[in-house]
C-alpha cells in the first residue's frame, strides 16, 4: 500500500473498536489521521494508538467528510442513524454490526472468502462484516469447496459471554464473585451464566430456532451462494470471556477425507491445524494471547466411511472473528478498490 487514508472509528471505546485500533498499530496500517468516536458516554476519553493519546469526539457531531474509510463497531442503532450520512459524504462505511447484512445491495463479507464482492463498495458505499460466527465458519469451509460442492453443514456453537461486549464480561464476572462468595447472581440478571450453560442464545423465534443461530445459517448461505448448503445450528452460551468453539460435521458432494482437509487448510497465515492432545492448545482461553487466529482440531472422518467428517474450531471472536476481519476489509479496500 503506497498512500495512507484517514478513517474514523465509530465505537471506539467498545471491545472490537479497541481491537481494531491495536490491529491498526499492530498490522502497520498506513493510517493519515484517525478519528476516534463514540457516543456521548465515551466522549472525552483517550484512547492509544501507535504510541499516541487520542481524544474521543462524539459521533453524533462528526464531520465524516474528513475520512475515506469510517468503521462502524458500535452496535445496529448507530450504524442505521449515521452509516448512511457517512455514505453520502462519500466515505467507505465498513459496518460489523448487523444492520445491512441481508440487504441485496450492500455486500457481506468475509475477508479472503468472498473478497470480490468488494468490487460493488462504491455503488451504496456500504460493506457489511458478517458475524464472528460465520467468519469463524465459512473461513473454515471455504477451502473445502474446492474438493467439491458442500451439501450439509451442522454446527454446534459454544459462546462465549464477549458476543453481547462489556455488558456480557462484566456479567459474567459479577456473577462468578458473587456465586464464589456464596451470594446469588443479582436480581437485574437474566439468567446465571457463570458455572451454567445456557441453551438459548439470542432471541426465541416462532420456528424454534434464536436469532442467533438464524443470523449464522442465513449469513453463512449467503456469503458460500454457491454452495448447494443445508445449514443446522444449535447456539449454547458458556462461561467464556473471549472465544467462540464451534463443533462442524460436514458432508460435501465429492466426500471429504481428513487428509485432503489438511491438504486444504494448509497455508492459511492465521488459521492452523492442530494435532496436539493437550486440551489447553486448542480451547478458547488459548486464543485470547498471542496474534489474533483460529485454530482446527479433532479432524474425524464418519466410522461409517460415509464421506462425512467432523472437527472442533476455535477463535477469539474479537479480535479474530470481528476486528481482524473488518481490518483485512479495508485493507483490501485501500489495494484493490480505492
Amino acid at each position: 500500500m503506497d498512500r495512507s487514508i484517514n478513517l474514523a472509528i465509530v465505537g471506539a471505546t467498545g471491545l472490537v473498536g479497541e481491537a481494531i485500533i491495536k490491529l491498526l498499530a499492530d498490522r502497520k496500517f498506513p493510517v493519515g489521521e484517525l478519528f476516534v468516536l463514540a457516543s456521548e458516554n465515551g466522549t472525552g476519553s483517550k484512547v492509544s494508538f501507535a504510541g499516541k493519546s487520542l481524544t474521543v469526539g462524539k459521533a453524533d457531531d462528526f464531520d465524516f467528510s474528513q475520512v475515506e474509510i469510517a468503521l462502524f463497531a458500535a452496535g445496529a442503532s448507530v450504524s442505521q442513524a449515521l452509516a448512511p450520512h457517512a455514505a453520502e459524504c462519500g466515505v467507505v462505511v465498513v459496518d460489523l454490526s448487523p444492520a445491512f447484512r441481508y440487504e441485496a445491495d450492500i455486500p457481506l463479507v468475509v475477508a479472503g472468502v468472498n473478497d470480490e464482492m468488494l468490487a460493488q463498495a462504491r455503488e451504496q458505499n456500504l460493506v457489511a462484516c458478517a458475524d464472528a460466527s460465520t467468519v469463524q465458519l465459512v473461513r473454515a469451509l471455504k477451502p473445502l469447496t474446492e474438493q467439491g460442492p458442500l451439501q450439509e453443514v451442522v454446527v454446534t456453537q459454544f459462546q462465549a459471554a464477549s458476543a453481547t461486549g462489556k455488558a456480557g464480561v462484566d456479567q459474567l464476572a459479577q456473577q462468578s464473585v458473587r456465586l464464589l462468595n456464596g451470594l446469588a447472581p443479582s436480581e437485574a440478571a437474566q439468567a446465571q451464566i457463570a458455572f451454567n450453560v445456557l441453551p438459548v442464545s439470542g432471541q426465541m423465534q416462532e420456528n424454534g430456532f434464536t436469532s442467533e443461530e438464524l443470523k449464522l445459517i442465513l449469513e453463512t448461505r449467503r456469503v458460500l451462494a454457491d454452495q448447494p448448503l443445508s445449514v443446522q445450528v444449535t447456539m449454547v452460551r458458556v462461561p467464556v470471556f473471549y472465544g467462540y468453539g464451534q463443533s462442524v460435521s460436514l458432508r460435501s458432494i465429492q466426500g471429504l477425507s481428513a487428509a485432503q482437509c489438511y491438504t486444504l487448510w494448509d497455508g492459511d497465515e492465521d488459521m492452523s491445524v492442530e494435532d496436539s492432545d493437550d486440551p489447553q492448545a486448542v480451547s478458547p482461553v488459548a486464543m485470547v494471547e498471542g496474534p489474533p487466529a483460529m485454530r482446527i482440531s479433532r479432524v474425524r472422518e464418519e466410522m461409517e466411511a460415509g464421506g462425512g467428517l467432523s472437527y472442533f474450531s476455535v477463535a477469539d471472536n474479537v479480535r479474530w472473528g470481528a476486528a481482524l476481519n473488518a481490518v483485512k476489509i479495508v485493507e483490501k479496500l485501500l489495494k484493490d478498490y480505492l
